[in-house]
C-alpha cells in the first residue's frame, strides 16, 4: 500500500511508494488508535488478510498476519474493512477488528471476522457472522464500527443472486469485544443497489454500505447510521438514477427507521 499524510491540516502531503507494508493485492483499509498508532488493512500476496502497523507516523511499519485463504486456486479474502475501538469508557478500548468476505472453502461468500487485543500484534481464529441472512448468492462490503460501551457493529451487502445489484443490507453486533456475535440478520430488506444496472459497463461501483456511531455525550449517544445507494425509493426501487439513503437505530440495532434521501436533487 501507498501510505500519505499530512500534518498540517492538508495543506501539505507526505510519504512513500508501497510504505505500509510492502507490495500486497490491494483493498486497503486504514484506522488510527487513541494512542496514535497508525493501522492498514489489506489482502496479502497469498490471497489473505494481513495488517501493517506504525508508532512513528508511518516511518516505519510491522506487519502482522491475520488469516489465510481457504486452499485452492482463486480463494481469498476480499473486500475488508478494518477499526479499532476507540471509545474512551470502552471495556475494550484499543481492540482492533479486521473483517472481510471468504470467497472458497466451508465458509464460501460469508462474513468473516477476527480481532487484535493486543494491538494488532496477534489476531484471533476467524469466524464467521453471516450466515443468518441467508444470502441467495453472497456477503460482500463489510463495514465495521464500535459504539459507546464497546459494542462491535458489523454491516455488509447481500447479494440474492448474481449478477445483480445489492439486495438488502445485513448486520451482526457483539457485546464481548467480537469473542461472539449475535445471529446476523436484515436491518432493511428489498433494496436496489447499484452494482449492476446504474451504470455503463467497465465501471467498478455497488452500494456497500458505510456506517457511524454517535460516541457524543449528546442526546444521540450510541446512535447507529447506515447509510447506502438506491436506485428510486428503497422497497419502490424504480426511477430515472440513484438517490443515498441512511436508516438510524436508537436501539444497537434491534430496530431501524424509515430511509430517509440524504441529496436534495429532484
Amino acid at each position: 500500500d501507498n501510505i500519505f499524510h499530512s500534518l498540517d491540516s492538508g495543506e501539505k502531503w507526505e510519504g512513500q511508494l508501497q510504505g505500509a507494508g510492502g507490495p500486497n493485492s490491494g483493498d486497503p483499509a486504514a484506522c488510527i488508535n487513541l494512542t496514535g498508532r497508525y493501522y492498514i488493512g489489506f489482502i496479502d500476496n497469498a490471497s489473505g488478510q494481513s495488517v501493517a502497523f506504525s508508532d512513528d507516523q508511518g516511518a516505519t511499519w510491522t506487519t502482522s498476519k491475520v488469516a489465510n485463504a481457504p486452499s485452492g486456486f482463486g480463494n481469498l479474502l476480499d473486500k475488508n474493512h478494518l477499526w479499532v475501538d476507540r471509545g474512551p469508557t470502552s471495556d475494550y478500548k484499543g481492540h482492533v477488528y479486521d473483517s472481510w468476505t471468504t470467497f472458497g472453502g466451508s465458509n464460501d461468500s460469508q462474513i468473516g471476522i477476527s480481532v487484535s487485543t493486543d494491538n494488532g500484534v496477534n489476531w484471533s481464529s476467524p469466524q464467521h457472522i453471516s450466515s443468518g441472512v441467508n444470502a441467495g448468492s453472497h456477503n460482500q462490503g463489510v463495514n465495521i464500527k464500535c459504539g459507546p460501551e464497546g459494542q462491535v457493529y458489523v454491516a455488509w451487502a447481500i447479494y440474492d443472486s448474481w449478477p445483480s445489484d445489492e439486495k438488502a443490507i445485513g448486520f451482526a453486533k457483539s457485546d464481548d469485544g467480537g469473542v461472539t456475535f449475535q445471529p446476523a440478520y436484515r436491518i432493511i430488506n428489498n433494496i436496489k443497489g447499484i452494482r449492476t444496472s446504474e451504470v455503463t459497463p467497465n465501471h467498478r461501483v455497488n452500494s456497500f454500505p458505510s456506517m457511524a456511531v454517535d460516541l457524543s455525550n449528546g442526546p444521540n449517544r450510541g446512535a447507529i447510521y447506515v447509510v447506502w445507494a438506491n436506485k428510486g425509493v428503497p422497497g419502490v426501487n424504480q426511477g430515472p438514477g440513484s438517490d443515498l439513503y441512511v436508516i438510524k437505530s436508537t436501539d444497537e440495532g434491534v430496530t431501524w427507521s424509515t430511509p430517509v434521501k440524504i441529496n436534495t436533487d429532484t
